[in-house]
């Protein structure tokens, strides 16, 4: 992206830590630090923040091993320590050198108890507070950047499910596994990372967060397929239920039923209604038909840099659907010792209504 692009992001923290009365904002390699300035490398054992004062100019501290890497950062001035020395002690010199207050400061929700403690002692009469009541406000409305790049996971993703399942009966007698590491594939191929997947035989299927074994592909069973993964660091996150073989009754009647609640939810996601609205949407067409017990879990999660992030659509959220939201629409029934049907697509909110960011079909397919 723009370096200007990470800069306006950098003044609206700023706006939100005025109004918080934080003096400085301490980001570790983390979501936040990407969403702030593009970095997206791991954290290690070695400290590496990026120091956002509220005043004064943004600098990153790092250990020169890291040089390179973060060189395209957008920030003026990066100060360097070498192993063996005290990067805390260090990073306490440059603040005091810049006449930056530290009364109050926010930290990175995701740094680690091995760099937040001793920054807890060494800043021993500051207050600390987390930083996520200003990231997550801000985050949680796409720009169009970033709806394209999660558009293309989608795209992405959704390609990928289809050359696998193509393969028809060639699954048949497979195990869930396979499938998972022929999906890694494909998803790999077109350059999709940090992939992962829930592949779910039959009974498993029932198990809304199951992990997924080597149980075989067989006729006569459903195979659920939740699979996710990040294009240039944002995610796409897509559910589907097929059957192999005949269906019964039943499971026909449970997967046509889950649809009637994802298209329920898809179409009230629009301005004027809430998170809860879409929510309640999907979870009442469900109770209509009986299996109200069986839909254990919220109707959708926000997404976008991380898989999960933002409010969620749940029961009671009343925040307002608006436009740049990206959530998930997926609910299910799960029937335990049986069969689950599960059907996951990603929305984003528009001016007048919602786009529906996957194209691969949510009706049943069944494989002879």
């Amino acid at each position: 992206m723009n370096e200007n692009v990470y800069l306006s992001r950098m003044d609206k923290v700023r706006e939100g830590m005025a109004k918080e009365g934080i003096d400085i904002f301490l980001i570790s390699p983390s979501s936040n630090m990407f969403y702030l300035s593009g970095y997206g490398v791991k954290p290690d054992k070695r400290l590496l923040l990026l120091v956002l004062p509220l005043k004064g100019d943004p600098f990153l501290i790092a250990n020169l091993l890291y040089k390179e890497q973060v060189k395209s950062l957008p920030v003026k001035d990066f100060i360097y320590w070498k192993d063996g020395e005290d990067s805390f002690t260090l990073l306490k010199s440059e603040i005091e050198k810049r006449n930056i207050s530290v009364k109050k400061i926010a930290l990175e929700p995701e740094i680690s108890a091995l760099f937040s403690i001793p920054l807890i002692n060494i800043f021993s009469g500051a207050a600390f507070v987390l930083g996520s009541s200003i990231t997550e406000p801000l985050r949680q409305y796409k720009d169009n950047t970033e709806l394209d790049l999660i558009r293309r996971a989608c795209r992405e993703s959704d390609e990928a499910l289809a050359a696998v399942i193509n393969k028809g009966s060639y699954w048949v007698g497979k195990t869930e596994m396979d499938f998972w590491e022929a999906l890694f594939a494909e998803f790999s191929q077109r350059g999709l990372g940090t992939f992962g997947a829930s592949i779910q035989v039959g009974e498993n299927a029932a198990i809304p967060h199951y992990s997924t074994g080597r149980v075989v592909i067989e006729k006569g069973k459903c195979l659920l397929v939740d699979f996710w993964g990040r294009y240039e660091g944002y995610y796409t996150d897509c559910t589907r239920t097929f059957h192999f073989g005949k269906p019964d009754e039943e499971f026909v009647k449970i997967h046509q039923i889950v649809l009637e609640a994802h298209l329920a939810a898809v179409e009230k996601s629009k301005p004027g209604n809430t998170l809860g609205d879409v929510d309640y949407a999907a979870r009442s067409v469900i109770e209509k038909h009986g299996y109200g017990e069986y839909f254990t879990h919220r109707t959708g999660h926000g997404l976008g840099i991380d898989v999960h992030e933002g409010d969620s659509a749940n029961v009671g959220v009343t925040v307002p659907l608006t436009r740049g939201m990206v959530f998930s629409i997926e609910p299910g029934i799960y029937l335990p010792g049986r069969f689950g049907a599960r059907i996951e697509s990603l929305v984003a909110i528009g001016d007048n209504g919602s786009e529906v960011l996957h194209s691969y079909p949510r009706e049943l397919k069944i494989i002879e």
